[in-house]
């Protein structure tokens, strides 16, 4: 590893009108380095890393890169310069084959000349040296998100980047391929290319980096050597005070009524399946669902969230529900929220009749709950006005739980509850998670997040192959039964 910058951000400063986005940040990345970008959501992370692909244009300050100052126009220009960047909400065309989508970006160059064919053989080769296989030819919008993200990975290393800039690239995978993922980003740095991991995964920086940038609030608070630092002071440097563990439950539950049961299901929702699951939850208990993504999961989120979408043939067995539903999808961009329009449009989805009066709608109401919402889930920035497209993904997704968590649902779905927000926002949503429990709500907890799973579950189910493969109760839970369990074993 060089000693010596590739990247020199030196106070740069960025804002979308009233909000300031970057202010003044000064820092480098050393070449050859894995380099991670830490702090809370709407800290200025990923508005940095998109100054440099050439997506914004600083208002303020310079970048240089190996030393001299550059100014990209367009991501366009960014990658002649042999620099890529895997966004956290995937730049893809639903309806277009994996293999047209990689051929999109790469046209005009001279990987794009060869025949189909050639172009097909070679991007398998890479696929298979860096394990992200895919079907080329799968439409984007049959995969799987874990599928997708292997997908933008692939499209970036077939551009042959010598700079890559990942946007939080764990969020969708399951705890194997985190680790297959990191396994090929080390071969990636032995080659001698550069690294920047955007998460807000503390135990993976530390694992994998080798230094860390923390950002607070639009600017940077601190840069470290990762060997030289831990958890609890990146997570202090982050939100600016220490975080409080879970209070375990106080309240006594009555935990005999059944609030879901779920007998013989059978569902289907593209490639995904369902085979004769049987599942009860009851008042005041998680229920975690762990499996290797791709294993029934989809199909599961579909036929409780929507079952009208799946056709009559792909739905068969009894499912019975106590009380009112609360649920945040796990892919909320495609499921869950509308990004062209303002937050108080999006906190309306689902709760038309609480602020229905007739055919009119109790407008000045829902702004004050959205209000209230933005500040209770502390969503940034609280304007409640502004486009849902212009927040982080972690806003999004606390807008998201906080629209689902108002209603004081009696059920709740939680899919991948805390995808791609920051360890701040992960301890809110847990907490406020437990509280539902607390007063006797029953939570279906959907996560490839183990760690998730065993902090927030009563008992925990292993789905593999669309079946129940085991099952753990509290104080059974163990990282390697589970990751066994995952991969159909018992």
């Amino acid at each position: 590893m060089s000693s010596s910058p590739v990247i020199e951000f030196r106070g740069v400063s960025k804002a979308f009108g009233d909000c300031i986005a970057n202010r003044d940040i000064t820092f480098s990345v050393t070449a050859g380095e894995i380099h991670g970008i830490v702090g809370e959501n709407g800290a200025g992370k990923s508005t940095a890393m998109k100054m440099l692909f050439g997506f914004y244009q600083p208002d303020q300050g310079e970048i240089l890169l190996k030393g001299e100052k550059t100014h990209f126009a367009s991501p366009l220009s960014a990658m002649a310069e042999k620099i890529g960047m895997v966004h956290q909400h995937f730049m893809l065309a639903e309806p277009l084959t994996a293999l047209d989508n990689i051929l999109l970006q790469q046209k005009g160059s001279a990987f794009s000349l060869l025949p189909r064919a050639e172009q097909k053989k070679r991007l398998n080769e890479i696929a298979h040296k860096y394990g992200f296989h895919i079907d080329l030819e799968a439409k984007v919008e049959d995969l799987s998100v874990g599928e997708q993200q292997r997908l933008e990975i692939l499209k970036v290393l077939s551009q042959d980047s010598q700079i890559l800039i990942l946007d939080e690239p764990t969020a969708v995978l399951t705890p194997q391929e985190t680790q297959d993922l990191f396994k090929n980003l080390r071969l990636l740095k032995h080659e001698g290319r550069t690294i920047i991991i955007i998460t807000h995964k503390l135990k993976e920086v530390l694992q994998l980096t080798d230094s860390v940038t923390v950002f607070r609030a639009g600017s940077v608070i601190a840069q470290k050597k990762t060997s030289q630092t831990n958890v609890e002071e990146l997570a202090e440097l982050m939100v600016g005070r220490r975080l409080p563990k879970l209070e375990e439950r106080k309240t006594a539950i009555d935990t005999s009524k059944v609030l879901l049961n779920i007998r013989d299901l059978r569902a289907f929702s593209g490639s995904q399946y369902i085979q004769d699951l049987n599942l009860q939850i009851r008042a005041g208990e998680i229920v975690g669902i762990a499996g290797v993504e791709g294993n029934g999961q989809d199909a599961l989120i579909r036929a409780l969230i929507d079952p009208a979408a799946l056709e009559k043939k792909s739905l068969h067995g009894k499912i019975e529900s106590n009380g009112v539903w609360g649920s945040f999808p796990e892919d909320r961009l495609r499921f869950g929220v509308l990004a062209k329009r303002p937050l108080y449009e999006n906190f309306l989805l689902g709760q038309q009749k609480r602020f229905a009066r007739g055919p009119f709608l109790k407008l000045k109401e829902l702004i004050k709950a959205t209000k209230d919402a933005l500040e209770t889930y502390d969503v940034r920035p609280r304007n409640e006005k502004l486009s849902l497209k212009n927040l982080s993904g972690g806003n999004q997704q606390k807008l998201v739980v906080a629209r689902a968590l108002s209603q004081n649902p009696d059920l709740i779905l939680a899919a991948q509850p805390t995808r791609g927000v920051d360890i701040g926002a992960i301890d809110f949503i847990h907490s406020e998670i437990r509280k539902c429990r607390d007063r006797g709500a029953g939570v279906l907890l959907i996560s490839s997040e183990l760690d998730e799973l065993m902090t927030l579950s009563d008992r925990i189910l292993v789905l593999y192959k669309g079946h129940i493969n085991a099952e753990f109760q509290r104080g059974q839970f163990d990282e390697i039964a589970l990751g066994t369990a995952m991969g159909g074993g018992q």
